[in-house]
């Protein structure tokens, strides 16, 4: 708790520091994730699994990374025949999915010349070292596409990446769009939220290019940093493919009745809650992705949409029913244990139907057959 208090008294300092006496909810939520020493995403604790705050597709089982795998190797067919290219993943946390991943296109003999894995996270970097050493190709850790040679084809895919980026949050109030900052809470150690004028001309510009008139009182997030990061990876990319893993929508999913408070929430040892100021770097910070905005900010780096589907229909499109076996026997054997894991990926109602997977290309004459439905 100590660690979570020196983080508020450092979030007060800044709020008292700055001539409004409040700062955006973009600069808290990047503080309160990612503070170089106090921030949840950098502190030396586990994050995924039964020992953290939420699981992810990888965790349930490598049928996940095998099925991505597939996928990969029909994409990879579309390059120049013998022509090196490069895997990437941004944001590889543990490396559990990298090494399902290249496991499997080892098996396909469809490796990478090096496979580059983006993590800025110094505990997670100390456990993603140990993977080199397993790895059947070099294995580089970088902390951006600027530090990856350019000019080879390239598939770059994240899971779960995006919705941990730092949000800006506007609300409308009497036809007006309005920000909300992050303020303190009177005398008290504390901290509450309050709204003002816009900080950027893009949050409205953002609105206005979606089309997305937001309706009275109601509160959406706004992804500038996720569409920075976009422009960073189209940017590099000269050929081949992006692969987003996330959950999220487009802004007709977004703009639905249940969505008016906006999809912010908060993960504490897997339990969900809203209270975004309770001691933060304590708690996982996570909002939906805005998949509508990519595929137009896409659009102008020359990324063409292939597909935008559920994680469901992407992995029964890539196989994963092809590792079903007949029910074992025994329960606890590797084999049931593999029906379960793609029961719960890739059957309606399972985990599979509250992710979507967007597929952009740049630079295919010819992209993957069959991409625009089902892979």
């Amino acid at each position: 708790m100590a660690m979570d208090r020196s983080l508020i008294v450092q979030i007060l300092r800044e709020i008292k520091a700055d001539p409004q006496q409040r700062i955006s909810f973009r600069r808290y939520m990047e503080l309160a994730l990612y503070h170089p020493h106090l921030g949840y995403y950098r502190r030396p604790l586990p994050k995924i699994g039964k020992e953290g705050d939420f699981y992810t597709s990888p965790k349930v089982g490598e049928v996940f990374g095998w099925s991505l795998a597939q996928a990969m190797a029909r994409m990879v067919d579309t390059f120049p025949p013998d022509t090196p290219w490069l895997l990437i993943e941004a944001g590889a946390g543990d490396g559990t999915l990298a090494q399902q991943v290249i496991q499997s296109l080892a098996e396909q003999e469809q490796l990478p010349a090096a496979f580059y894995l983006i993590e800025s996270s110094h505990y997670h970097r100390t456990q993603l070292e140990e993977l080199a050493g397993r790895c059947p190709v070099p294995l580089r850790l970088v902390n951006g596409v600027a530090e990856i040679p350019d000019g080879k084809p390239a598939i770059l895919y994240s899971n779960e990446l995006l919705d941990a980026f730092p949000v800006h949050r506007v609300t409308s109030d009497q036809g007006a769009l309005r920000e909300l900052y992050v303020a303190q809470e009177g005398e008290k150690s504390a901290l509450t939220e309050v709204s003002g004028p816009l900080s950027r001309p893009e949050l409205e510009s953002y609105f206005r290019e979606l089309k997305w008139q937001l309706p009275e009182g109601w509160t959406a997030e706004v992804p500038l940093d996720a569409l920075e990061w976009l422009e960073e990876v189209g940017g590099w990319l000269e050929k081949g493919y992006l692969i987003t893993l996330d959950y999220g929508g487009t802004v007709e999913e977004l703009s639905r009745p249940e969505r008016k408070q906006g999809t912010l929430r908060c993960y504490r040892q897997h339990q969900l809650h809203r209270d975004f100021y309770r001691d933060p770097g304590s708690s996982d910070m996570t909002s939906h992705v805005h998949f509508t905005a990519l595929m137009e900010r896409g659009k102008r780096l020359g990324l063409e949409t292939l597909l935008y589907t559920d994680q469901s229909r992407f992995l029964q499109g890539a196989g994963i029913f092809k590792r079903w076996t007949l029910p074992p026997r025994d329960p606890f054997s590797p084999e049931a244990k593999r029906n379960r894991a793609i029961r719960h990926l890739a059957v309606a109602g399972g985990m599979g139907d509250a992710f979507q997977v967007l597929v952009q290309s740049k630079g295919i004459a010819q992209p993957v057959s069959g991409v625009t439905s089902e892979l």
